[in-house]
């Protein structure tokens, strides 16, 4: 999403390289470039305004550290202000539980916002922090609402409830079931409308009236920029918001709405969807996305997520290869299948620091056919092949061939990469660590 954004910001601050000192018409080049890119990206222009003039302020005769160079002391600067800009890194990330239960979490925004979809998303974070999460469908005016959540919370196992009647009674009847169920957090997915109107409003104002809300969230669409800003401060005003959730940041929109509406509602974005998996909803924390932003990537949250759907087992047995310097094609698939587990090849680049320059090699459409045709490949193969790939002689490659629907050329592909790879990992194995290469088991005792 912020791909344009990240381009642009790191193509000004570049000019600034060589410099000896931060001269003010230097600094003033470089901001010229960082508004320009923020304005295209529809971040409110009073955002921009007072962004650009912290930065400059700071910036302009900074005595630069010993450890920076001039451009570097404006990067840290930048990202120093984005990082002010999309909220207070201080704060915890994720969830806040009621002291006691139950957490009761109201879910507010315009229609097609995302809403439903983000209930059981809420809700299965809340069951990996430990809690007993429960939806109740509070949405009884869009067709086939109730019936969309009902439908999603059983694909996840998460408990349901709606009924009949004024949606405070609704709710009302619904926190209490929870509770009698042993369900400590319930989440209310409201009725949305094409537009902000009284009385959206004031349904909600009677809902919190009815039922002790712990925390209003708004969910809002990434992809309506410069309007989610209006939203977000509509809604605020006429019934409160304690924080905001961004979806569909995996999309196509250009990133304004994210960096502009801590600003103007000064509530905090809480979470932000990148995906339509369940489990694509992260918590937004602003030093990482400062940093994505930036092209520095987000190595942590890959950290977050490989922990978080990486089999300890299959790692296990993946790192006892490395140490024999052995690679068969069943740690290839397994390899392969755990990375897609992560998303797709272009978000996982993309937290990686430069990746941004990455992403046109090694992500991208061509690049998930080229995964899809060497995970076809390797399905073709007997159990006996790939556990040992010498012997798959030229009879097997053309049956390997056929069975994948590829040439045989492709499966000669497949066969050098694996070969390549058991080369390095016998290098780095301690094989030949005198020849500039690290000894891997000497690096994986200090663990």
């Amino acid at each position: 999403m912020f791909e344009s954004l990240t381009d642009r910001i790191s193509a000004a601050l570049k000019k600034l390289s060589g410099r000896g000192v931060l001269r003010p018409e230097d600094v003033e080049v470089a901001l010229r470039e960082v508004r320009l890119a923020l304005l295209e990206a529809d971040v409110n222009f009073r955002v921009v305004k007072d962004f650009s003039e912290r930065v400059k302020e700071r910036a302009v005769g900074a005595e630069v550290m010993s450890s920076l160079s001039p451009a570097q002391q404006v990067v840290k600067i930048v990202d120093e202000e984005l990082v002010a800009l999309l909220g207070d890194a201080g704060v915890p990330a994720g969830l806040r539980y009621s002291p006691q239960p139950p957490t009761v979490i109201l879910l507010a925004g315009l229609q097609g916002s995302g809403k439903t979809t983000t209930a059981v998303k809420l809700a299965l974070l809340a069951r990996r922090d430990g809690h007993r999460p429960a939806v109740v469908a509070l949405d009884l005016r869009r067709p086939a609402a109730v019936e969309q959540l009902r439908l999603l919370a059983e694909r996840e196992k998460v408990s349901f409830l709606s009924g009949e009647g004024p949606v405070e009674e609704i709710a009302k009847r619904s926190v209490a079931e929870a509770q009698r169920a042993g369900c400590d957090v319930v989440i209310l997915d409201t009725a949305g409308r094409l537009q902000v109107d009284p009385e959206l409003m004031g349904e909600l104002v009677r809902l919190k009236q009815a039922v002790l809300v712990t925390e209003t969230l708004l969910v809002a669409d990434a992809m309506t920029g410069q309007e989610a800003v209006n939203v977000g401060a509509a809604f605020d005003q006429a019934i409160g918001i304690d924080g905001v959730i961004l979806t569909k940041l995996d999309g196509d929109a250009r990133g304004g709405a994210a960096l502009s509406l801590r600003a103007a509602t000064g509530r905090p974005v809480r979470f932000a969807g990148v995906g339509e998996k369940p489990t694509d909803l992260e918590p937004f924390r602003p030093d990482r996305m400062a940093s994505r932003i930036l092209g520095m990537g987000d190595v942590l949250t890959l950290i977050e997520k490989a922990q978080a759907t990486i089999d300890g087992e299959t790692a296990a047995k993946l790192e006892k290869n490395v140490r024999a310097g052995r690679v068969t094609f069943d740690d290839l698939l397994l390899q392969m299948r755990q990375l897609k587990s992560l998303g797709s090849l272009e978000s996982v680049v993309s937290m990686l620091p430069g990746g941004a320059g990455l992403k046109d090699q090694v992500a991208g459409p061509q690049a998930e056919r080229e995964v899809r045709r060497m995970e076809a490949i390797i399905s073709s193969m007997t159990r006996a092949e790939r556990a040992h790939p010498e012997r798959i002689d030229g009879s097997r490659r053309r049956r390997i061939a056929r069975g994948s629907g590829t040439q045989v050329a492709d499966v000669n592909r497949v066969l050098k990469s694996r070969e390549q790879m058991e080369q390095l990992m016998k290098q780095l194995s301690g094989g030949r660590p005198g020849r500039g290469a690290p000894d891997i088991n000497r690096l994986m005792r200090r663990r």
